[in-house]
C-alpha cells in the first residue's frame, strides 16, 4: 500500500480516538466536580440550618464561621459553573 496515502489516514484515526477519550474524560471530570460541589453545597447547607435552630453566641460564630469556608471552597471550586446538576 502506498506510504503517502496510509500516513495521513493513520494521523486522522488518532486524532478521532484522542478527541473522543478526551471527550469521556472531560465528562468524568464534570461528574468528579459536581460530587464535590454536592458535598460542599451539603455543608453549606447544614451549618445553615444549625444556625436557624438557634444556639450560643459561641456556637453560632463557629457554624458562621464554617459555613463561610465552605462557601469560600464553592467559590474557589467553579461550583457555580455546575449549579444546575446539583440537588
Amino acid at each position: 500500500m502506498n506510504h503517502q496515502i496510509l500516513l495521513p489516514i493513520m494521523l486522522v484515526g488518532i486524532l478521532s480516538l484522542s478527541l473522543l477519550l478526551s471527550g469521556q474524560a472531560m465528562a468524568g471530570d464534570r461528574e468528579a466536580q459536581v460530587a464535590r460541589c454536592q458535598v460542599i453545597k451539603n455543608k453549606i447547607q447544614h451549618y445553615t440550618a444549625m444556625r436557624r435552630g438557634g444556639g450560643s453566641s459561641s456556637e453560632m460564630r463557629g457554624w458562621q464561621s464554617r459555613r463561610n469556608d465552605y462557601k469560600q471552597k464553592y467559590r474557589d471550586q467553579n461550583c457555580t459553573r455546575v449549579r444546575t446538576a446539583l440537588k
